[in-house]
């Protein structure tokens, strides 16, 4: 039975209290179970829109992320402008560089040749002996550049190093091999020596750097070719029955190092790249340029009166 409770506290009926099942009938004509299944399906439905409102947006962002991606590598694969323009500055350099190398180098040679030859002009009356003196020291040192019949070796990288000289590193010619075959050239008597046109000199040397091979600085390339003035007949035998020989067999048999000899008539020979003072003896002092006394050379060597310098 229901009761609403009226003010007093006294319990009023309600006028329809004798009709309970039909007004819940009338008021709540769904079943409580049929209502909860309505409820979830209703409540699905939104959660269903908003999960696929979900998907769409995470789709977008995917697509956007995406793009911005790929357009940043294709940005960074790219050659910039900034780079190319430094790219650029620095070969323009370089061969700045290396055309006033070349300059300096020929203007040094034009320097040199003169000396000689107003040293011989000012001595050649005075002191022939010292002027003779002078021109051998030149040639031994290889300032004087020179000429005459040669003795030539010529080296190169086996066929398949030079295709490709990553996997066959043992196979191409070194500098230590270079130097072997100079060492014995000059042994054999060899006066002048070059290795692609530069000469070899006390001064300057053979030098491996990585795979590259330097002479007296400048960077060589296969195929190699020694060429040395001298006596040929002394020298060639001299080279054949060195450990040289034995050496270049090596080279030939084992790594495949292509290796000829042969003769050459009046071959020219510039004189070395550069020339270093190795002493300077003041006039009238007897003191080095350096003034710690090391370099004082030895009297035989040490022209009288020579202007105070040899190279």
């Amino acid at each position: 039975m229901s009761r609403d409770q009226g003010a007093g506290g006294v319990v009023v009926r309600r006028p329809d209290a004798s009709m309970t099942l039909l007004r819940e009938v009338t008021e709540s004509p769904l079943d409580p179970s049929y209502a909860e299944a309505a409820r979830r399906q209703r409540t699905g439905h939104h959660h269903a829109a908003a999960r696929g409102t979900q998907r769409i947006l995470t789709l977008v962002l995917a697509v956007a992320l995406g793009i911005g991606l790929v357009t940043a590598i294709v940005s960074l694969r790219e050659p910039t402008g900034v780079r190319d323009r430094a790219r650029e500055l620095l070969v323009g350099q370089v061969e700045e560089r290396s055309a006033l190398q070349e300059q300096l180098t020929t203007d040094n040679a034009a320097l040199t040749a003169e000396i000689a030859q107003l040293s011989t002009l000012a001595l050649g009356t005075t002191d022939p002996a010292l002027v003779a003196q002078l021109e051998v020291l030149g040639i031994v040192s290889g300032v004087t550049p020179v000429e005459g019949d040669a003795y030539v070796l010529t080296f190169s990288d086996s066929q398949q190093a030079a295709q490709d000289p990553a996997a066959y590193p043992e196979e191409r010619v070194t500098a230590v091999d270079l130097q072997i075959v100079v060492n014995a050239l000059w042994a054999g008597g060899a006066e002048a020596i070059t290795v692609n046109g530069t000469r070899v000199s006390g001064s300057g040397a053979i030098r491996g750097a990585g795979s590259a091979i330097l002479v007296d600085l400048v960077p060589v390339t296969s195929p190699y070719e020694v060429i040395a003035i001298g006596d040929v007949g002394d020298v060639r035998r001299s080279v054949a029955s060195s450990s040289a020989a034995a050496h270049m067999s090596v080279l030939r048999d084992r790594y495949r190092i292509g290796i000829t000899s042969g003769t050459r008539d009046d071959v020219r020979m510039p004189g070395v790249r550069t020339t270093q003072p190795r002493f300077a003896v003041a006039l009238g002092t007897g003191e080095t340029g350096d003034g710690d006394g090391d370099d004082q050379p030895p009297e035989e060597l040490a022209p009288p009166g020579a202007g105070g310098e040899i190279q």
